[in-house]
């Protein structure tokens, strides 16, 4: 991570909030702040049986606190893709059309 120009965080939606490994990968990776990191961009892809607007909020907000560690690092984008909740439920979801505009620009 600490050599990376960007890294992209993906994790499912749990009660509202990213999932555990990821809030465990975050605590882990927070020791980095005091090394000379290269990454500039933050992505975060979420997805969630649910479908409201919102529903990714607290994940991103995590996140956001997590970065601000990272003063030459930003949130440069989020994607969340609703109503994924089974296997193959993502194929064909305009969310994948988003992520995949999104990483042309990375």
């Amino acid at each position: 991570m600490r050599t990376a120009d960007a890294i992209v965080f993906a994790t499912p939606i749990y009660y509202y909030e990213m999932s555990g490994q990821m809030k465990t990968l975050l605590d882990r990776a927070n020791p980095l702040y005091a090394s000379d990191y290269a990454f500039r961009d933050i992505y975060l892809l979420t997805t969630a049986a649910d479908t409201e607007e919102g529903t990714d909020a607290r994940a991103i907000g995590g996140l956001e606190g997590w970065i601000e560690c990272f003063p030459k690092a930003k949130l440069a984008g989020t994607v969340f893709a609703g109503g994924v909740n089974g296997v193959g439920e993502i194929k064909g979801h305009d969310a994948l059309k988003r992520a995949y505009e999104m990483g042309k620009t990375v």
